[in-house]
């Protein structure tokens, strides 16, 4: 394995050296200036790895370095090494063609780690694509859309993939964050380990604490048995807190001494048991509102968004909607082995006149209700389209409606029927008391908000 060191600085130089010699122990490691990143016929041998140093990115032009060096090496692994901490950097790496970012921060072991995982990703000789390198545009870790706006989360998922910083992700409701959730523990480093999902809403607060941390045998009525909480059973992997605004006020004070101190103690316990774990957050709500507003933790805030994700709402990146319609029509008629075909532009018009306010989810359940319209009807799915043009009140349904069509699908068992919609049965009553919607059994139904 030939590894190649990109820096105009010989002792800083050396140090990377030494970094990548650690992360591949026998690999020889060439030492080059910044031209050579451009030009491999100055190799000795063809590189495996390419590490371009700060003395190369920290100056100007090293966005076109990084481009050329891409360009040149489309399969080759490009570790970015920067002396600059700073998220609009990486990102901006990331999009000329990094395939990693560290900061160089006076300890080079996150850098040695960092050459470890490519090669470990990317076989001797860069015959494959290296880890997380996908071409602008491409789908990563199920995100779909070529919008500037997905491009740009995408290098913010690879660079929070390639560090162990807390995350937090906002967005609207639908918009994917469990996906980037899901891609940022894919990618990273604790690939290996668990990924575990909490919907925060979803947890009663009398029992959150057991949840969170756990208990052992006798701690309470009922707990017959230990049992290892959240943080113990991500030990290792990503903790994945959807919704994280509904926290308990007790809770979040709790959890923050436990991402502090790398330590939970269950219920009933005597002692401090360790934990590794990375949180990745989420939320739908303004929750800088909310630390202003006394109702979050600022210092669990602050803890929080160390790396901050925001993703588009639908609304303003209609571009992605052709892409997204034929994914999820590729993926219904693999389900249900149908043969739609994906619609024309002509009739996709009454699909990107909708303002999408539940975003990609919403979209998913509308094209999902179409096609199982247009397979009870023998109709293509153009031609149940065009009748949305004509009627637009159809089966492409604003947020109320569906909720209805749900609900009464199920009987009004709110809790099958927020299965079905992919939300916590909280986060279904409330959306019923925004709308107006009212249990039948109970008060009458309101008039449409």
């Amino acid at each position: 394995m030939h590894i190649l060191v990109v820096d105009d600085d010989a002792s800083r130089a050396d140090l990377l050296a030494a970094a990548a010699a650690r992360g591949c122990p026998g690999a020889h490691i060439h030492i080059a200036p910044p031209a050579a990143a451009a030009d491999p016929a100055t190799e000795q041998s063809p590189a495996g790895l390419v590490m371009l140093g700060p003395g190369t990115i920290d100056r100007p032009g090293a966005l076109d370095v990084v481009r050329a060096a891409r360009a040149r090496r489309p399969a080759v692994p490009l570790l970015v090494v920067s002396a600059q901490d700073g998220a609009a950097h990486a990102v901006a790496a990331m999009k000329a063609g990094a395939t990693d970012y560290v900061v160089l921060d006076g300890d080079a072991d996150e850098i040695a780690d960092a050459v470890a995982c490519l090669l470990r990703a990317a076989p001797i000789g860069g015959r494959r694509p290296p880890r997380a390198a996908t071409a602008a545009g491409e789908p990563l870790g199920g995100l779909i859309g070529r919008s500037g706006a997905m491009d740009e989360v995408r290098a913010l998922i690879r660079m929070a993939a390639s560090t162990e910083a807390q995350v937090l992700i906002e967005g609207e409701t639908g918009t994917g964050k469990e996906l980037v959730a899901r891609a940022i523990h894919a990618l990273g480093r604790r690939a290996a380990g668990p990924f575990v999902p909490v919907n925060c809403a979803a947890v009663p607060e009398t029992l959150a604490e057991a949840e969170f941390f756990g208990h052992t045998r006798g701690a309470f009525t009922g707990a017959l048995q230990e049992r290892p909480g959240m943080l113990q059973l991500a030990d290792r992997g990503t903790l994945f807190l959807d919704e994280v605004e509904d926290l308990p006020a007790p809770l979040q004070a709790k959890l923050l001494r436990a991402v502090q101190d790398h330590e939970v103690k269950p219920l009933g316990a005597t002692a401090l048991r360790r934990v590794d774990v990375r949180i990745v957050a989420a939320s739908n709500r303004d929750l800088w509102g909310m630390v202003e507003a006394g109702e979050f933790r600022r210092d669990l805030y602050y803890r929080l968004r160390v790396i901050t994700i925001r993703l588009p709402p639908l609304r303003l990146r209609r571009e992605d909607l052709p892409q997204l319609v034929e994914h999820f029509v590729a993926r219904f008629n693999r389900a249900h082995g149908t043969t739609f075909a994906p619609p024309s532009p002509t009739a996709l018009r009454s699909l990107t006149a909708h303002t999408w306010p539940g975003n990609v989810r919403e979209l998913e359940n509308a094209l999902e209700a179409l096609l199982v319209f247009a397979g009870a009807t023998g109709a293509g799915l153009d031609d149940v389209l065009s009748r949305q043009t004509a009627a637009p009140t159809g089966l492409v349904l604003d947020e109320r409606t569906r909720i209805l069509h749900v609900l009464e699908a199920h009987r009004w068992n709110r809790q099958r029927a927020a299965a079905a919609l992919g939300i916590s049965r909280v986060t279904l009553w409330r959306r019923m008391e925004r709308h107006g919607i009212r249990d039948p059994l109970g008060s009458p139904l309101c008039e449409t908000a």
